[in-house]
């Protein structure tokens, strides 16, 4: 079994400077009276739901010192803000900005979701639960125009970059995958054509991505947080997208998640592996770069997603 990389605590709602929190709780029209912060994940922001006389809300906050994770903010705010009636997704309440110790501030506010996030190693119950929500997000229709087409959105041709420069750490990887890159350089270059579709793609859907309901007797239900890359696209996106990180996480290899819960009916096979020749490039190249500031834990993340996508590949094409 791979073993996830520790988790990260994020800063809390104490720890925001005054003109943030003054920022926040003026748009909520109360004062904050208690506060849980949701630790984990992989950016620099802050993540809590917090209390208030009026109810409760879930508010992410960061600064654009960290402007890669300020600038997905913003794009999750635009994206979210569009999503569709009944998509299991909790609703945008507003965005605002605030100035703090020389930079600006960029916040989020959320409907708060009374679950929790999936146990791991994961439980077969859980499993099924947000396999389920991949295959659910996958049922929603998106008009041409709302969001993003995934295609245009995918890695630059990460494998063919590796093909081409052969950096010295893909020898720490298997073996095998060295000896295939041009055949599956080759490969990426129909994953734009394999992803196009009309369906609603989450874009990192995982278990920290995920709440979970219980519903007493009846299996969790799961809600997908966190979208800053939703687009339109294939229906089995985001259920091939999210097997890497459920074994890295303890859970089943992608071929046994499969077994419970197939790929929607129709879907082309090799465009499935043209996909994860793509997801496969972005997660070994991404793991050879030195760590994103304030979050170095990422990149063995990536690193174990890779190595999961080299194994599931090197089995589909054997």
């Amino acid at each position: 079994m791979t073993t996830r990389p520790p988790s990260r605590t994020r800063p809390t709602w104490p720890e925001l400077p005054a003109p943030v929190r003054a920022a926040v709780e003026e748009r909520l029209g109360a004062v904050v009276t208690d506060w849980t912060s949701h630790d984990g994940g992989y950016s620099q922001g802050v993540a809590s739901t917090l209390r208030t006389g009026r109810g409760a809300v879930f508010v992410k906050a960061v600064s654009t010192e960290h402007e890669f994770t300020a600038g997905l903010y913003r794009q999750e705010a635009e994206r979210a803000a569009v999503l569709g009636e009944g998509v299991p997704a909790p609703r945008l309440r507003w965005v605002t900005e605030a100035v703090a110790d020389g930079h600006d501030w960029v916040a989020l506010a959320f409907d708060a979701v009374a679950g929790r996030a999936p146990v791991q190693p994961w439980r077969e119950d859980e499993l099924l639960a947000v396999l389920d929500l991949a295959v659910e997000v996958g049922g929603h229709r998106v008009d041409d125009g709302v969001l993003p087409d995934v295609a245009s959105e995918l890695p630059e041709e990460l494998t063919g970059r590796l093909a081409a420069e052969r950096p010295a750490g893909l020898a720490s990887y298997d073996p095998w995958l060295a000896e295939h890159l041009d055949r599956l350089a080759t490969l990426e270059l129909q994953a734009p054509a394999a992803v196009a579709g009309d369906r609603l793609v989450h874009g990192d859907l995982r278990g920290d991505n995920t709440v979970l309901v219980d519903r007493g007797s009846r299996r969790a239900r799961a809600f997908a947080v966190d979208w800053a890359y939703p687009g339109r696209g294939a229906a089995f996106c985001d259920l091939v997208a999210m097997l890497p990180a459920v074994e890295v996480e303890g859970g089943p290899p992608p071929e046994e998640s499969l077994r419970r819960r197939p790929l929607p009916a129709g879907t082309d096979d090799d465009a499935v592996t043209a996909y994860l020749v793509a997801l496969m490039g972005y997660f070994v190249h991404s793991s050879l770069q030195p760590p994103p500031p304030g979050i170095p834990h990422v990149r063995a993340f990536q690193r174990a997603q890779g190595e999961v996508c080299v194994g599931w590949l090197r089995r589909r094409l054997a």
